[in-house]
């Protein structure tokens, strides 16, 4: 540990005890430390009286949690135009002021920025549009593949029986898209939601009322002119992907009171 902070301070200590004390207002260094500094750097080299370490000015630049120090570099070659911009291997860059460097950086960050928030805002509409398709492929999975024709054994003439569709709901809608499409269409041959009668809307009371606060708001936006999938995006935004079915039915009966969220009004 006292290895690795003497060769962190050896040089600056040894630049400021070099240091001409005329040339600042304040002392650099306290004056026994200076002296003891000059004795033991004289025993092992001949400075002649200047000052050995050169100081090479820094530009501190950073991006969050990411730290960048630039060396600025003020000297201009041979034949190099006043303010030109020459960057080296080393990260040095060469004839450009601070202001000039600052202004620069904060360009690059500001692009970094809007690209990486770019990025992830696409991350999300493709997550978004790949949830629309497994949700009725779900919805297609439940439903049962053995299919029996009934018109083979119909005599002609005759009306084939339209089958009936049970009237209950589905137990557990994995997302939004499902809850509307149990309204919509129904799932696993079930009867659509919004084709229910009085009498069994009332043997389904207790999902049913849960779940019409839900219906009730999509179908509002699509009156206004959203498409369904649109208003289920609304309400996503609102309640958040992290909540479940029921939280997001839960909040939602909860905002009613309160005369609907307003992102949710028409």
């Amino acid at each position: 540990m006292k290895e690795s902070i003497a060769a962190t301070l050896a040089l600056p200590l040894l630049w400021a005890a070099m240091e001409p004390s005329e040339n600042y207002e304040y002392a650099l260094l306290p004056k026994k430390l200076q002296q003891s500094i000059l004795r033991t750097f004289a025993n092992i080299a001949d400075t002649s009286g200047l000052n050995s370490v050169i100081r090479e000015g820094i530009f501190v630049t950073g991006d969050g949690s990411q730290l960048n120090l630039v060396i600025l570099d003020s000297s201009e070659g041979p034949g190099q135009e006043n303010n030109a911009v020459v960057t080296r291997s080393g990260g040095n860059v060469s004839g450009v002021s601070r202001r000039e460097f600052a202004a620069l950086y904060a360009q690059i960050a500001a692009i970094r920025r809007h690209t990486t928030d770019e990025i992830q805002q696409l991350r999300r509409d493709i997550q978004r549009e790949l949830q629309k398709p497994q949700s009725i492929v779900r919805c297609v999975v439940m439903q049962p593949s053995a299919r029996r024709d009934v018109s083979a054994h119909i005599p002609a003439g005759e009306v084939p029986p339209t089958r009936q569709r049970a009237a209950r709901l589905s137990k557990r809608p994995k997302d939004l898209y499902e809850l509307w499409h149990e309204y919509q269409v129904g799932c696993a041959e079930l009867k659509a939601a919004k084709d229910f009668t009085a009498a069994e809307r009332g043997a389904n009371k207790f999902a049913y009322s849960r779940r019409k606060v839900f219906w009730d708001v999509v179908s509002s936006l699509a009156r206004s002119g959203f498409t369904s999938d649109t208003a289920i995006e609304k309400v996503y935004s609102v309640y958040g992907r992290q909540l479940s079915v029921l939280n997001v039915l839960s909040a939602l009966r909860a905002d009613r009171r309160r005369g609907r969220h307003p992102n949710l009004r028409v």
